[in-house]
């Protein structure tokens, strides 16, 4: 099963698109029970994704599934915040070993200090504390860097049927080609690819026609938004996980079913964007 499932939603109110809120801890269970009796083998969280790893550690979900954390933006802080983030998310976790660490800002390993941050990395994987190490990225040109730079075994990055630029940069071939493993998130871009786009909010209502069209090219082929959002990014054959963060069990077993289904082939440059004011969920509310 090429997914994975994202948990931002378990500790943070988390998605501009999100209504149901932060789930409880038993459905947070019952999220993981149908996720792992699907194939899904990999969980992602984060040391900045609020109480997350705290209850994935409630729950033993480190015992049953490959976790990805990530160590919190540095702000300034030397290389002893790393190990002071991966020792917190070990004790949250109730693990021995992280399966895999990614820097959470890529200016940490990008500035100065990149290469101490690096070096600590590179002792926690010798010591066998964490099984992988990496960084999380928002542009095709910082994973690229980075992964010429650094030897990264791991890299995340944005990527949907709007935001198709690790693709056509050629960033998802120059990391395959340095072995580096990819996963992607925001295949849904934080729910505007599954939002009505009559209900669009202002910050986004000049994008209401490309939101249109694709969803007029859903229904033509038969298919909802959500499967052939899907279908963008499992067809890849680059990406080796599609984070997806769900609100409950209902929406998870839509998220495996679509998955599970025949994908709808799609041109990957169909619906594609280069409108940072989209596809940079951060950029939405600026002026």
């Amino acid at each position: 099963m090429k997914l994975a499932l994202g948990t931002v939603q378990f500790g943070l109110d988390y998605g501009a698109f999100n209504t149901a809120g932060r789930p409880g801890e038993a459905m947070v269970a019952a999220c993981l029970d149908r996720a792992e009796e699907a194939g899904i083998d990999t969980l992602d969280t984060a040391r900045a994704y609020g109480e997350s790893e705290a209850v994935l550690g409630r729950l033993g979900a480190a015992r049953r599934f490959r976790v990805v954390t990530k160590v919190a933006r540095l702000d300034g802080a030397g290389p002893d915040a790393v190990l002071a983030s991966v020792e917190a998310s070990l004790t949250a976790l109730g693990a021995d070993q992280l399966d895999a660490l990614m820097m959470h800002d890529a200016a940490d390993l990008a500035g100065p200090g990149g290469d101490a941050v690096w070096a600590v990395l590179e002792r926690l994987r010798a010591e066998d504390v964490i099984a992988a190490a990496g960084v999380s990225v928002y542009t095709p040109d910082e994973a690229v860097t980075l992964a010429g730079r650094y030897p990264i075994g791991i890299v995340q990055a944005p990527c949907s049927v709007f935001d198709q630029r690790m693709r056509t940069s050629g960033a998802f071939a120059a990391l395959q080609a340095r072995g580096v493993e990819i996963h992607v998130r925001s295949v849904f871009l934080q729910g505007f690819a599954l939002a009505d786009p009559a209900a669009l909010p202002a910050a986004l209502a000049r994008h209401r026609p490309l939101l249109e069209r694709f969803r007029a090219g859903a229904d033509a082929a038969g298919f909802t938004p959500l499967r052939l959002a899907l279908a963008a990014v499992l067809a890849e054959p680059a990406i080796d996980r599609v984070v997806v963060g769900v609100d409950g069990p209902d929406q998870l077993e839509e998220i495996i079913a679509a998955a599970e289904s025949a994908l709808p082939e799609l041109d990957p440059d169909l619906y594609a964007s280069d409108d940072l004011g989209l596809i940079n969920p951060s950029l939405w509310n600026a002026a």
